[in-house]
């Protein structure tokens, strides 16, 4: 014998599909079972970087290009880190007007072009 719902092969005996829960005989099962697979719901993760804390690692920081180094601007943050090495310190001028230009929104997004946080 076969369910008239999904076709499984059931045993004589049997009054409901064992697959799909159909009726053999036209009777109604006590139960419904409703399968599905439910994907769990996650909130989306807020990875924009501050444009706070970036602003105050180039200002306390800005020698050694942290604040770009956290931005994901590392070709800046290296070339900061030089410039201030090789003219001991005198080149920490442009970390200090980079800050600047960070916590007044000259530079909008990181390296990965996600917008900044106030």
């Amino acid at each position: 014998m076969f369910c008239p719902k999904c076709g499984t092969e059931v045993r004589d005996e049997d009054q409901f599909c064992s697959k799909c829960g159909a009726s053999i005989y036209g009777a109604e099962p006590d139960q419904q079972y409703t399968s599905y697979n439910a994907q769990p719901q996650y909130a989306p993760v807020d990875n924009r970087k501050s444009k706070l804390v970036a602003g105050l690692l180039q200002l306390f920081l800005g020698g050694f290009g942290v604040g770009r180094f956290y931005l994901g601007y590392t070709s800046i943050g290296v070339a900061q880190l030089l410039v201030s090495c090789l003219t001991c310190g005198i080149g920490a001028i442009w970390p200090f007007i980079d800050a600047i230009l960070i916590l007044s929104g000259q530079v909008p997004a990181d390296a990965d072009g996600n917008t900044l946080k106030d």
